[in-house]
């Protein structure tokens, strides 16, 4: 039994009776590859039920602790997929602790596991009736961007998918542990606090967001806190992780500071090392957020914020990207004519116009900054019209157009940014029934304005840190 390869995923499609004798089989496979599959720096393993009608209990386990001697061996992701209904049922009574994930397609698998996504502009219907993992997984995809429809009842469901038919990605029939996969992240005075869950071990780095800390390293930020509080098995290799991103974060002068083990460390030589790599240890939250070091580089990247009022070379590189974004989704979209006028560095400032409505993306990664879209109600109708064949009457409906603009032309720079090795992620669009609103977030910051025309008439973007 050869796997598929796909996408950096290697995939094990079996076509048979799936009986002790053949789970054997496939678990000597299984074994055997570990080695190849570490050298081919694959991301997952993926055991797929599609073509199997049949399965026997106990070689469900056996492939299943197969699987998870990989996971905790080569630390790669694992995961069943493929099955049907009946077998969804089955699996979960095998697996009540979810130490396998169950995905019912390589698609959803490949979501949540965060190795391929689908367009941003694709509307996720989520089907669950586990209502606190549903807000879990609802609020990370949305932080990735994502508009998520959270359906609980049946009928419910069924209706939805008459209604979207195949404009909508299906997320349905899952069982994984959340906590596992995702690490909540807050941000608050200048600190980044990551929330560790009630067992983490050395597999933290499949969970581990490095994008997204990397981003907040270049944006400054100076603290960085682990909180262990309600963690009650800590494995110690979880330091040597942590080790690595300190000092990754030395040259930007970033300190880690971990809350919370129910543990003593007792090797000096160690506890030096984590000093010189600027990895400090507290009891409690609350004694590290009284520390004056912390309270100091909390205080720095604050100031360096509020200082802040020039736009990075970084992002004025890409300038070019964001332009031929606009213009290319404005055209195909709406067919109208779309002219580049001009373009040019300034303050953000209002236009005076009447009837002026507005939205926002922010993006971060290997650049970061906000991408503001603002034109008057009339084009907006007039685009409407040309994108539905028919004009939007409420203004509801006309924030609804402006959104899909901004996060259209968001995915297209991302698209064409992954094309010259940079890359970034996108926030859901903020849309504004009038300019007041917008001007709030964007006055006084520095950006260029990019003045364009649709059919002749004007329509400005504004590209800011």
């Amino acid at each position: 039994m050869k796997p598929i390869i796909e996408n950096n995923v290697a995939i094990y499609i079996p076509d048979i009776e799936l009986e002790m004798k053949q789970a054997k089989q496939i678990c000597d496979v299984l074994v055997s590859s570990s080695a190849t599959i570490r050298s081919l720096s694959l991301k997952a393993i993926y055991f797929s039920f599609e073509n199997i009608e049949s399965f026997d209990e106990s070689s469900v386990m056996l492939i299943a602790k197969a699987l998870l001697a990989m996971h905790n061996k080569i630390s790669i992701a694992v995961a069943f997929i493929g099955y049907n209904s009946k077998q969804y049922a089955k699996l979960k009574s095998l697996l009540p602790n979810k130490s396998l994930p169950l995905f019912k397609t390589k698609a959803m698998a490949d979501l949540l596991l965060g190795l391929k996504m689908p367009p941003l502009n694709q509307t996720i219907l989520y089907y669950d009736t586990d209502g606190m993992v549903q807000t879990l997984i609802s609020q990370e995809l949305k932080g990735k961007g994502y508009d998520v429809l959270s359906i609980n009842t049946p009928q419910e469901f069924s209706e939805k998918k008459k209604q979207f038919s195949d404009k909508a990605f299906y997320l349905y029939d899952i069982y994984f542990d959340v906590a596992a996969n995702f690490i909540p992240i807050a941000i608050n005075n200048g600190i980044v606090t990551y929330t560790l869950y009630k067992k983490v071990d050395k597999n933290i780095s499949l969970s581990f967001n490095i994008q997204r800390h990397n981003a907040r390293l270049k944006e400054g930020y100076k603290v960085f806190i682990f909180d262990a509080s309600e963690t009650q098995n800590f494995d110690v290799a979880v330091l040597d992780f942590i080790m690595s991103l300190a000092l990754n974060g030395k040259k930007f002068d970033a300190h880690i500071a971990v809350c919370g083990l129910n543990f003593c460390l007792a090797d000096k030589d160690k506890l030096d090392s984590y000093k010189r790599a600027q990895i400090f240890f507290f009891d409690s939250m609350e004694e590290c957020k009284k520390d004056s070091r912390i309270q100091e580089l909390a205080k720095q990247h604050q100031i360096a914020e509020q200082n802040k009022k020039n736009l990075t070379k970084q992002l004025m590189a890409q300038l070019p990207i964001f332009i031929n974004a606009s213009l290319e989704t404005l055209s195909s979209l709406t067919g109208g004519e779309v002219k580049r006028l001009d373009y040019k560095v300034k303050n953000y400032t209002q236009t005076g116009e009447k009837d002026i409505m507005g939205a926002t993306i922010s993006f971060e990664g290997d650049i970061s900054g906000t991408l503001a879209l603002c034109f008057s109600k009339e084009i907006v109708k007039e685009a409407s019209t040309m994108l539905f064949g028919e004009e939007s009457q409420s203004d509801e409906e006309l924030l609804d157009v402006i959104s899909e603009f901004a996060n259209i032309i968001a995915g297209r720079s991302k698209a064409l940014l992954a094309e010259h090795n940079i890359s970034i992620g996108i926030s859901l669009p903020k849309s504004y029934s009038n300019e007041e609103e917008m001007a709030n977030l964007l006055i006084d910051k520095q950006g260029v304005q990019i003045n364009l025309a649709l059919n002749d008439k004007p329509l400005n973007l504004f590209l800011t840190y």
